[in-house]
């Protein structure tokens, strides 16, 4: 490359902002996954062809006019002549076939809206999960951080004993062993934040690429989960898909009714226009199909079978519903009683510690084993209360989406 070529290259570079990144926090994550991830396409597809369907059924008239038209001659001795007989009519359903169908319709629209709504409340519970194992990665990683530095002034420490004579060998190849250890335990949070990451932009359809920084803290002062039965009843109200299966079920109901209002007659009303003889002959039409042979013996059974089906799914439904919010609601306190375990008290404690023995390791009061066992006693204490933290924005997101609740 030529200086100037050089020259300019540099200067582009220097003078090119970086990309920020894309602040993000855990419900603008959920907002931005419920807009465009691809989970939800076949869902919002699914609902919108189930109102079409219902556009369609609320038709007051189902069935298009007929018009029929007979051109011809008449040959008689006197003389030929050219009839004309031109009819239209309309066919009628006048036995409640349309409100059957249209309930049917109206049912199954709500069923599919229901569906979709479902795909979004798992949808968000899934984008807290991991933006909440995101955001337990970046303190693990910055927990790993603070244990590499400790690992690392404790091998320099170990090395200025060595040479003062007041620490052996053996102290300093354990502290360059644990040294190693850090570091290790650095790569593999690194890692794990990494992956984390990448999770969380899948889940949101970002590119892979993107720079986003998470917002936001895990936090142990969650709010008491109400009682089981207030749940429940929360549950029965508002989850997706127990109303789902409702639709169906009403939708299975209205199909039975309709079925049977199908094999009823449907007349047609018309009117018929001629030309005979050279007269013109004007008359009302009126027809009707006898329902003699084919009584919809098959839509009948059909939609008998929808609806035991329809009835069966939803008592399995309501079921599941009632387990499922006990167990998220046992794992919940389960959850919240672990994190209270690290109160602030323990932390600071375990803080002090940590400070206090490696004062005293500096002073030569304890030796490095002692040194070593209280600093992963701290480290340990602090990547628990992590775990805990994580385990407890889990349990909430799985609470939430038991009950049916979106944001």
């Amino acid at each position: 490359m030529f200086p100037s070529l050089r020259l300019v290259s540099l200067l582009c570079v220097a003078v090119t902002p970086a990309l920020a990144a894309r602040p993000l926090t855990m419900e603008q994550s959920v907002a931005l996954a419920l807009e465009q991830s691809p989970r939800l396409i076949e869902g919002r597809a699914d609902a919108a062809s189930a109102q079409a369907r219902l556009e369609g059924a609320s038709l007051l008239l189902q069935n298009n006019p007929q018009l029929q038209a007979a051109v011809g001659p008449r040959l008689r001795d006197e003389g030929d002549t050219l009839e004309l007989n031109v009819g239209l009519s309309q066919q009628l359903e006048v036995f409640g076939q349309r409100a059957a169908r249209k309930d049917a319709a109206r049912a199954t629209a709500a069923a599919s809206q229901s569906r979709l709504e479902a795909l979004q409340v798992d949808l968000a519970a899934e984008v807290r999960r991991s933006f909440g194992r995101a955001l337990a990665a970046e303190r693990a990683l910055q927990l790993s951080d603070d244990a590499l530095g400790l690992a690392e002034e404790g091998r320099k420490t170990a090395e200025e004993r060595l040479k003062a004579g007041a620490a052996s060998h053996i102290e300093v190849n354990i502290a360059r062993v644990e040294l190693g250890r850090a570091q290790r335990e650095k790569v593999r949070a690194t890692q794990e934040r990494i992956q984390a990451l990448a999770e969380l932009k899948l889940l949101l359809n970002l590119d892979p690429d993107e720079d986003v920084t998470l917002e936001g803290e895990l936090r142990a002062d969650v709010a008491p989960a109400p009682a089981i039965a207030t749940l429940i009843e929360q549950a029965a109200r508002q989850r997706q898909d127990l109303r789902a299966a409702r639709a169906d079920w009403e939708a299975a109901r209205a199909e039975v009714r309709f079925a049977r209002r199908d094999a009823m007659p449907r007349p047609s009303l018309g009117v018929s226009y001629g030309r005979e003889e050279g007269d013109t002959i004007v008359q009302g039409t009126l027809s009707i199909d006898l329902p003699l042979f084919n009584q919809n013996q098959a839509g009948r059974g059909a939609s008998a079978a929808r609806k035991r089906q329809a009835q069966l799914r939803l008592d399995a439904t309501e079921r599941f519903v009632h387990t499922e919010v006990e167990l998220a609601l046992n794992r919940y306190r389960a959850a919240q009683a672990m994190a209270n375990v690290f109160g602030a008290d323990v932390l600071d404690a375990l803080q002090e510690n940590l400070s206090l023995v490696t004062e005293a390791y500096r002073a030569g009061k304890v030796d490095y084993l002692q040194l070593l066992i209280i600093r992963r006693e701290a480290l340990d204490g602090r990547r628990g209360y992590i775990e805990a933290l994580e385990e407890l924005n889990a349990a909430n997101a799985q609470l939430m989406r038991a009950v049916g609740t979106l944001r």
